[in-house]
């Protein structure tokens, strides 16, 4: 046996003994390059999702809220700048949307986005709000989702100064801190959860995920991105694009998380391209997937297309204008295109259609 295929047959033999489940094909014939990935089945990319990647997200985003809600009260207490709470706010939205690109799980179940992050703010509803004067969290769960969560808090710090509204605007972050906490803690409950034993739970979560990350890159291409830019044009020449976020760099930070986000789940990581992620111990991607089934080409072609948008997501300017973000929305539409017409087939998923679904 020659080197290349003794390394083979050791990989082979070590993804047996981790439990994973072998495709009708030999591994060894799968690839003509050293490496071979094991098949994985629907639980063990659970496992890695929910068990591992999810949970820590959930944590991080908790942390984050927790030091909102200091800042904010930090903030309130005294005389200060808005320049704190501000990087406080920014790391919790972008810990957020770690979190929630795509939408999983309690999110979902949560209707998360629609507490803490509704989109587009409605300012009327903001000051509506602010005339009742609420005091307690309970008080909050009368007042409407567009006045509360991130948009509500940027609107205050980006207005007039918040001494007036310092309640108001510690009640905000209270609130983002309970639902990073009840995140948090379903998350917690996930990671514990033996995908095995509920054959149809699992097909379900499975084909969830695979149908959410479609509706996660729609979302971010066709909502957040081109479709303020076209509703602009509808408006008239000159009209500013109503992006989810005040100021362009939170726009484009945001805009990057969300990718991260998404190629993580996505694309496998340099190193594991030589050693293939163990099931039970590492996120398991799609590319993964893809290699583990024998589809080798689609996977290349997979990997080309979410590099094309990382090389484009990393090089928009610090003001983007129209071109360029028009640009960035075409490459994403490649991998959509990639992914209805391939990818989710490769993978025996059906898909649905979703809210976040573009044109």
């Amino acid at each position: 046996m020659k080197p290349s295929n003794e390394l083979t047959r050791r990989r082979l033999l070590a993804a047996l003994a981790a439990g994973a489940v072998l495709p009708a094909t030999p591994v060894w014939a799968q690839t003509s390059g050293p490496v071979a990935f094991p098949y994985y089945s629907g639980e063990q990319a659970l496992q890695g999702l929910y068990g591992l990647h999810l949970p820590q997200l959930a944590r991080t985003f908790e942390t984050a809220a927790q030091a909102l809600s200091a800042a904010a009260r930090t903030h309130c207490a005294g005389p200060a700048t808005p320049a704190p709470l501000l990087d406080a706010w920014r790391q919790a939205l972008l810990a957020w949307q770690a979190l929630a690109t795509p939408g999983l799980g309690p999110v979902i179940e949560r209707r998360s986005q629609r507490q803490i992050d509704f989109w587009p703010a409605r300012p009327a509803l903001l000051d509506k709000a602010l005339a009742h004067a609420p005091k307690t969290l309970a008080d909050m769960e009368r007042i409407g989702t567009p006045a509360k969560g991130f948009p509500g808090m940027e609107r205050l710090l980006a207005g007039q100064p918040a001494g007036p509204h310092c309640p108001y605007l510690v009640l905000i972050a209270e609130g983002i801190e309970a639902e990073a906490r009840a995140l948090r803690e379903s998350f917690d409950a996930l990671a514990a959860r033996d995908w095995t034993a509920d054959e149809d739970a699992a097909r379900g979560a499975f084909a969830e995920w695979i149908n959410q990350w479609l509706g996660g890159l729609e979302r971010l291409r066709w909502i957040e991105i081109e479709q303020p830019l076209q509703r602009a044009k509808t408006v008239g020449q000159g009209h500013r694009p109503a992006f989810a976020r005040q100021r362009m760099a939170d726009n484009l930070a945001e805009w990057r998380t969300q990718w991260q986000a998404l190629n993580a789940q996505a694309r496998l990581q340099p190193a594991q391209r030589t050693e293939p992620p163990p099931p039970g111990q590492a996120l398991i991607p799609i590319e993964a997937l893809l290699m583990g089934k024998g589809h080798l080409a689609l996977a290349g072609r997979w990997g080309q297309a979410l590099d094309a948008v990382s090389a484009a997501v990393a090089g928009l300017p610090a003001q983007p204008g129209e071109r360029e973000l028009m640009a960035l929305s075409r490459t994403m539409k490649t991998v959509t295109t990639l992914y209805q017409g391939e990818v989710a087939s490769a993978l025996d998923v059906p898909l649905g259609f979703s809210d976040a679904d573009g044109d």
